[in-house]
């Protein structure tokens, strides 16, 4: 059980590392793509910080099932608690994005932890 847990939380703590790492390597090679997630305008613009999501997604999901030994149960618990993290704060800014914004970001959060808990070998 401490294994199940441990692993939830430090994928999500890759989760947040992976989307600030990528973030800071955009910044640095590609400004004006920084510059246009940072600004949230464009359906492109949010693609692109859905992308970086997914990323961090898949390997929040890949570090809670290696360190947990499950490929469900703990890649699952970290997409549950990547929503209770989120869920709040979408709430607060519902309106300045598109729905299907807010749908995209929910579900990737606990489909693509699933899925990155499936790359680990049985």
């Amino acid at each position: 059980m401490l294994r199940l847990i441990l692993g939830a939380v430090l994928g999500v703590v890759a989760w947040f590392v992976v989307v600030f790492a990528v973030s800071l390597v955009l910044r640095e090679i590609a400004p004006a793509l920084s510059a246009a997630m940072a600004v949230h305008t464009t359906a492109v613009a949010l693609c692109e910080r859905l992308a970086v999501s997914f990323l961090g997604s898949l390997v929040g999901g890949l570090v809670a099932a290696l360190v947990s030994r499950e490929r469900l149960r703990a890649p699952l618990a970290t997409g549950i608690l990547m929503l209770i993290v989120f869920v709040p704060y979408h709430t607060t800014i519902w309106t300045q994005f598109p729905l299907w914004y807010h749908l995209t970001f929910f579900a990737s959060l606990l489909l693509l932890s699933l899925v990155g808990g499936r790359f680990k070998s049985a």
